[in-house]
């Protein structure tokens, strides 16, 4: 299943989902990961030195998440309706920034 938002950071990376409703769940979060959010504030920044990518429900060019993603080099897709229940934590997942696509991986050995 391939989802569409804004291809906000350009760049693709495969990796595991990593789903983050608020900061309480901050901890959940291992290097190279995917980040799956609603959106981003300041207060997430940290969590884009660990990401391997940015997939949020909300935002666009201009947003939190697309500038701090651009910083550090990171691929981002914003504007994914319903990505936090499409890609639930620990699902392989392909985000591609220049396309504006995340889609969820093949499984391995197919």
């Amino acid at each position: 299943m391939t989802s569409f938002g804004t291809g906000a950071s350009p760049g693709t990376v495969c990796g595991t989902a990593r789903t983050v409703r608020s900061v309480d769940e901050f901890s959940t979060v291992k290097p190279g990961d995917i980040l799956v959010c609603r959106t981003t504030d300041p207060a997430w920044t940290p969590l884009f030195g660990l990401a391997a990518a940015i997939v949020t429900e909300t935002g666009g060019m201009l947003s939190h998440a697309a500038i701090v993603a651009r910083e550090y080099g990171i691929p981002a897709v914003l504007g994914v309706a319903g990505a936090l229940d499409r890609f639930p934590a620990g699902t392989a997942i392909v985000v591609d920034g220049t396309r504006g696509t995340v889609t969820e991986a093949p499984a391995k050995g197919l």
